[in-house]
């Protein structure tokens, strides 16, 4: 689908976003995984625009939103959100991040709760498991190293990583869906993805869960081995009250992956709150 990409500066960055769907309806904002962009959630709009105001925004490092940078943090991400909720008038919204952007939901619902009618976590994560934190700073440091500049992309990854995160990548199967993939990571940069690493290196959210009262839906792809079922279990089992469901056929990108399912839960867990 063809999004109308628009561009303000919130914080003093230039933050990308699009909007589709009534301006009077409830508001859905996306946030989107690491690696990806705004784009990403396109399986999502064609089934939510009609009954929400859907934003969806290119977090710093990815799309086109700050590329070249410098470092942020989880919560500067989260400033962004809500700067561009602000641009809006939005006083709330229903909030659904994948991978990075679930970290950003994370830091809204314990600083800005006020903010959120729901809060939907998808493949992530509180903090890094101890065993992936001394890998994450092996591929920042080989990132830095590589003579990247601000414009050096992830195209040449791209094979790589759709063969780790995706569970069984079948092109041929969808071949729109793929070249939209690899669409995205040939925009999204080394040294933003670099950037993004070192956020979630400094963030450990995973003590504080009893410190959500938001509504919360958790999507975890059965296949994936990036965050796995048994990681997300935790979240379920640490937030009061919340949801989870498994999603069988799916790794780390549900909402890419087995769009119809993920659309058809959201839209459950939506229409259960209002």
């Amino acid at each position: 689908m063809k999004s109308n990409n628009e561009t303000r500066n919130i914080n003093g960055v230039q933050v990308q976003f699009t909007v589709d769907g009534p301006e009077d309806a409830p508001v859905l904002t996306f946030a989107h995984a690491l690696s990806l962009d705004l784009r990403s959630f396109d399986p999502q709009v064609p089934a939510l625009r009609n009954h929400y105001r859907v934003i969806r925004l290119d977090l710093r490092g990815h799309g086109g939103t700050d590329q070249g940078g410098g470092a942020f943090t989880i919560e500067d991400l989260v400033d962004d959100v809500v700067g561009l909720l602000d641009h809006f008038g939005v006083e709330k919204t229903h909030f659904v991040g994948s991978s990075l952007g679930a970290m950003v939901g994370f830091a809204l619902a314990f600083d800005h709760a006020d903010r959120l009618s729901s809060l939907t976590f998808m493949a992530s994560q509180g903090a890094l498991p101890p065993e992936r934190i001394a890998p994450a700073r092996e591929s920042i440091a080989a990132m830095r190293a590589s003579g990247a500049t601000a414009d050096t992309t992830m195209a040449a990854q791209a094979d790589a990583l759709i063969q780790r995160l995706v569970h069984e990548p079948d092109e041929a199967a969808h071949p729109a869906r793929f070249s939209l993939l690899r669409q995205i990571l040939g925009t999204t940069t080394l040294l933003g993805q670099a950037r993004a690493y070192e956020a979630i290196l400094a963030m450990n959210y995973d003590n504080r869960l009893d410190e959500i009262s938001t509504p919360t839906l958790i999507l975890a792809g059965a296949d994936d081995t990036s965050t796995t079922p048994a990681r997300m279990q935790m979240y379920k089992d640490g937030i009061a009250g919340a949801r989870m469901e498994l999603l069988p056929g799916a790794g780390h990108f549900p909402n890419f992956e087995q769009p119809d399912a993920v659309n058809k839960v959201l839209q459950t867990f939506l229409s259960e709150l209002s």
